[in-house]
């Protein structure tokens, strides 16, 4: 199941994965950003060309495909900071967003296809950038900035839920970083200095929420509560207007994902993995060191969890991890096959 050497050399090869999503238990997407060498770093640099703008992977893994032909690529040409989605409904596929200018690129069931920019479709839910996208009942969702929030109905429409949802006074003070729901009628949308809101299925209201620092994530869990991360990793577990702290951070990164999976919340950035089990935040255990490299990104859904980021990329099923590709090591033995 390994990523071989020729596959590594053909789609990730002077990438590193900065996302990752998980369709359902036999697809996997990535997106991966060029690694610059310092030489290319200087030139970048003379020439004034924006960081956000390197060439980016849309990697997709099939587990059930053929030998040789369960990774494939997709370049992202001159986009900025892209985020990696899925949907099993209208269609399973997995969604390509860009930040900046909304751009969408969709592949699955059998087509791709550049998709309407997000902020020209018909029900164009964006006030601001988008932040995230995540997939809630088989739906994809967007959550970005001046607290938008909306949901695609199929190519070139989505339904926005942001007229619901009262503008920023300041627009500076942020917007949503972060959504997650139990289901369609239970929406939470996190961002801002502690700026919580829920959709009970009918109406969006404002969560009284005990911090107004900046928030990160959330995570809907398996046991009945909403998980909510801050900046420096400061947590919170509950939901509506009752909340609990369960950990004082003073974590440098504070976490970039948050999942619930196997009966717990797994919380990752690229230092490190963590868990939330019985109300407690901890460092997780029992990890083996192949495995905790792979963090910074982390994706659920269909029983699997999906793990990547700088150093590579695992999955966790019916309690046992399974890795995919070390970057390391996989980096080492392309030089040394192109080596003279």
């Amino acid at each position: 199941m390994q990523m071989t050497l020729k596959e590594y050399a053909a789609n990730l090869s002077t990438f590193y994965v900065y996302g990752c999503v998980v369709r359902d238990r036999t697809r996997f997407g990535f997106i991966a950003d060029r690694w610059y060498t310092d030489e290319e770093v200087e030139e970048e640099e003379k020439s004034r060309s924006s960081r956000d703008r390197r060439d980016k992977h849309l990697v997709t893994f099939f587990r059930n495909g053929d030998p040789g032909k369960q990774w494939g690529w997709t370049l992202l040409e001159d986009w900025a900071t892209v985020y990696i989605g899925a949907a099993t409904k209208p269609q399973s596929q997995f969604i390509a967003l860009e930040m900046e200018d909304s751009s969408a690129y969709v592949i699955g069931s059998g087509v791709s296809y550049m998709d309407t920019p997000v902020e020209d479709c018909k029900g164009n839910p964006l006030r601001g950038g988008i932040r995230r996208t995540k997939m809630i009942e088989g739906y994809a969702y967007v959550c970005g900035g001046v607290r938008s929030v909306g949901k695609r109905l199929g190519k070139g429409e989505w339904f926005s839920h942001s007229q619901a949802i009262p503008e920023l006074a300041d627009w500076s003070e942020g917007g949503f970083d972060d959504i997650a729901g139990f289901n369609e009628n239970d929406l939470y949308a996190v961002g801002g200095k502690g700026d919580v809101w829920h959709y009970n299925g009918k109406t969006w209201q404002q969560v009284s929420f005990p911090t107004n620092i900046w928030t990160r994530t959330v995570c809907c869990g398996g046991d009945g509560n909403v998980y909510i991360s801050c900046y420096e990793g400061l947590t919170f577990m509950g939901r509506e207007n009752r909340w609990k702290k369960i950990y004082d951070g003073g974590i440098s990164l504070g976490f970039k994902d948050m999942v619930w999976h196997e009966g717990k919340v797994w919380c990752t950035n690229d230092n490190g993995v963590w868990t939330i089990e019985n109300g407690k935040l901890a460092r997780a255990s029992g990890l083996p060191s192949d495995i905790y490299v792979c963090s910074g990104s982390l994706s659920v859904n269909d029983g699997v969890m999906l793990m990547a980021g700088l150093g590579g990329a695992a999955f966790m099923e019916n309690g046992q991890w399974h890795n995919l590709f070390l970057r390391g090591e996989m980096e080492m033995a392309v030089r040394k096959s192109n080596a003279p």
